[in-house]
């Protein structure tokens, strides 16, 4: 005999769908949401959209920016990424290689996915120097800054891109920061041309990155996989060297993803 589903049992199925669906607005529509625009998005009332936002800030879910009072995703996201990489076949396909290659070149080498405007980090092999740089699984940047970002959306048609990225002008962190489309669009087209992006101390002073496309769950090229290292040591023929065991560990990653699999 079935059993009957009660009202209320309909109506927590119901509250926790609803709550899925604005948690997935944040995937696609940017790393910041007003409340309006989680209620014309999802066509609910705001009444409606107002419980639910206080629920999951409450649990964690989602933090809210007490001068802007805009919503972004919270801390208990980032919680869930250990167990979450732990399921996924990418980092333990990926960890020989990326240990290999900090160990090769004595830099810290990074492998990350795009996530809306920002890159997510699912793996980090620190070089084996006392200057370099450090970085947490699951810890997110700027896509629009970072080789990895870079490397990312030059994956993407430029119209594609650009809606992930958002308004302009984007967060600027150094000098060398490109702030606007047209002077990152340029920089996306070189990168499909050069087959690596590079990113010239427009995170943070002092420091460059270069990055390569990796194949992921979702295909070729929705990975990215990074060496950061101090300007200093950044040097032309270093340069040469990086950009060549990047492609080289790429390739490899690639064809243990896909048997057979080649660049």
């Amino acid at each position: 005999m079935r059993k009957q589903v009660s009202t209320t049992d309909n109506a927590s199925v119901g509250t926790l769908a609803r709550g899925l669906d604005v948690l997935e607005l944040f995937g696609q529509n940017g790393p910041e949401l007003s409340q309006k625009q989680i209620s014309e998005e999802l066509s609910l009332p705001m009444p409606t959209v107002h419980r639910l936002t206080a629920l999951l800030t409450e649990r964690g879910w989602l933090d809210r920016d007490a001068a802007t009072r805009r919503l972004r995703l919270g801390t208990q996201m980032a919680r869930l990424v250990p167990a979450m990489l732990s399921g996924m076949r990418l980092p333990q396909l990926a960890r020989p290689h990326l240990a290999q290659l900090a160990s090769d070149l004595q830099e810290t080498v990074n492998i990350a996915i795009l996530e809306g405007a920002e890159i997510v980090y699912l793996l980090s092999e620190p070089g084996n120097r006392l200057l370099t740089s450090q970085v947490v699984v699951g810890s997110r940047l700027p896509a629009h800054c970072t080789a990895l970002g870079k490397c990312l959306l030059s994956g993407l048609p430029d119209e594609a891109a650009r809606a992930v990225l958002g308004p302009e002008p984007y967060e600027r962190r150094t000098a060398n920061t490109l702030t606007t489309w047209s002077a990152l669009a340029a920089d996306l087209a070189a990168t499909r041309e050069a087959g690596v992006a590079i990113s010239e101390e427009e995170l943070e002073v002092g420091l460059v990155s270069i990055a390569a496309p990796a194949r992921w769950i979702d295909g070729p090229g929705t990975a990215a996989i990074n060496v950061s290292l101090p300007a200093s040591r950044a040097t032309a023929a270093f340069r040469e060297q990086l950009i060549a065991a990047l492609l080289q560990a790429a390739a490899a990653i690639d064809a243990e993803m896909v048997p057979g699999s080649q660049r």
